[in-house]
């Protein structure tokens, strides 16, 4: 804004410079055509002058005789007798009258145009000042404002409240090298990354690769200055992954059960499958080799090696799992909803049909981990048996398991 305004007035004082130059100039081109004419007359006067002498005026006199000689002069004055109309008059000049009258006219176009000189120049002055008071006003409030923000800004509470830090990608068995960073909860945020201990750390930024089972820790600092605690993650880097392309073991019962990683059709950033019966459900996993998961292979895919109530954690954190929205996401989407062993998406997203009859109804079936808007409610133990093996819901998914 500021810089507008300074753009604003110096086109202001150009536009001023450039009038009184217009001014001037136009006082150059009167004098000089005035010059001209000037000359003009001069030199008519000049012709007419050198012309035929104009005759001598004749007057009538009368010649007075010497008095006589013994004639006594008296002491009073001679009265003279010259007739009073007989007195020389003053010969009228018109050629002098046109000059003096060229003159004077040229004295007042002159006047008349130094009169609207002063006038421009007394207009220029007062709007430059004007100007300058419309600056000094805007200054003014300008002052007025950044005090008034400082002193809301100073009335603020202090923000003493550490920032929410988080590993990405999240602790858990992995098959393959990861990059780790700490993410934070504010965007103007630093945040560090220490393997093994907290004596080493370094910047989480640009990511740290790892490659190997052991504790992560990681704090962050906001913008205010804050630090986070140190936390700490753990990580099961393994190698002997035998359930094949997006498949990972999980121990149920002394045995291990392959769990797909994510709900039907088991594809990263592909629209999950719903609107289907649990009978479907089940053919659709037959059909891929695999089998529909028990509610006991489901929970323990979920609950992960700690027995967590959700699959990140025992808090509910509502920007973990999309288990406060409208819809259903792609799978995969929320990076921060995966379980120790390796499954996405179990808290929210989609109910999942399992193979587990109801205990309530014969004709039910459970499912489990709730739906896109059940919030904290969307956990590794939900689960319902309101759903009918025929019904189709808009709501309900489901995902695959293999022994």
């Amino acid at each position: 804004m500021a810089e507008n305004k300074d753009q604003q007035n110096e086109d202001k004082k150009k536009k001023a410079k450039k009038k009184t130059i217009v001014i001037l100039i136009l006082m150059l081109v009167v004098l000089l055509c005035l010059f001209l004419v000037q000359c003009a007359l001069k030199d008519w006067a000049n012709k007419q002058v050198a012309g035929p002498a104009p005759q001598p005026v004749v007057e009538d006199t009368v010649k007075v005789l010497p008095p006589p000689v013994d004639t006594v002069v008296a002491d009073t004055a001679v009265e003279d007798s010259t007739p009073k109309d007989t007195v020389a008059k003053p010969v009228h000049d018109p050629v002098a009258d046109s000059i003096r009258a060229r003159k004077k006219a040229v004295r007042d176009s002159l006047k008349a145009i130094q009169d609207s000189i002063n006038a421009a120049n007394k207009a220029r002055e007062d709007s430059l000042k004007h100007v300058a008071d419309s600056l000094a006003e805007l200054e003014a409030k300008r002052k007025a404002d950044s005090a008034r923000v400082a002193d809301s800004l100073a009335a603020l509470p202090v923000d003493s409240i550490p920032p929410v830090v988080s590993l990405v990608p999240p602790p858990g068995r992995y098959y393959d090298p990861i990059k780790l960073k700490a993410k934070c909860d504010e965007l103007k945020c630093n945040s560090w990354i220490s393997i093994g201990d907290t004596l080493n750390p370094v910047d989480a930024k640009k990511g740290v690769e790892y490659n190997k089972t052991g504790v992560v820790f990681f704090r962050a600092q906001d913008s205010a200055g804050n630090y986070s605690a140190w936390e700490k993650g753990e990580y099961d880097m393994a190698s002997d992954n035998r359930c094949g392309k997006n498949a990972y073991p999980v121990p149920v019962n002394g045995k291990e059960v392959c769990v797909d990683a994510y709900e039907y059709p088991n594809k990263a950033d592909e629209t999950p499958r719903d609107m289907v019966s649990q009978e479907q459900a089940a053919s659709l996993c037959e059909a891929a080799g695999k089998r529909l998961c028990t509610l006991t292979e489901w929970q323990a895919a979920c609950k992960g090696k700690d027995n967590l109530k959700y699959s990140y954690g025992d808090k509910y954190n509502q920007t973990r799992c999309n288990a406060n929205t409208k819809a259903a996401l792609r799978s995969g989407r929320k990076t921060q909803c995966r379980s120790w062993w390796g499954m996405y998406d179990m808290n929210g997203n989609l109910w999942e049909w399992t193979a587990t009859p109801s205990k309530e109804k014969s004709t039910a079936f459970y499912a489990a981990g709730g739906s896109w808007s059940g919030n904290n409610q969307s956990r590794c133990t939900e689960s319902s048996y309101s759903f009918y093996p025929q019904n189709q819901y808009p709501s309900v998914g489901f995902r695959c398991c293999k022994d």
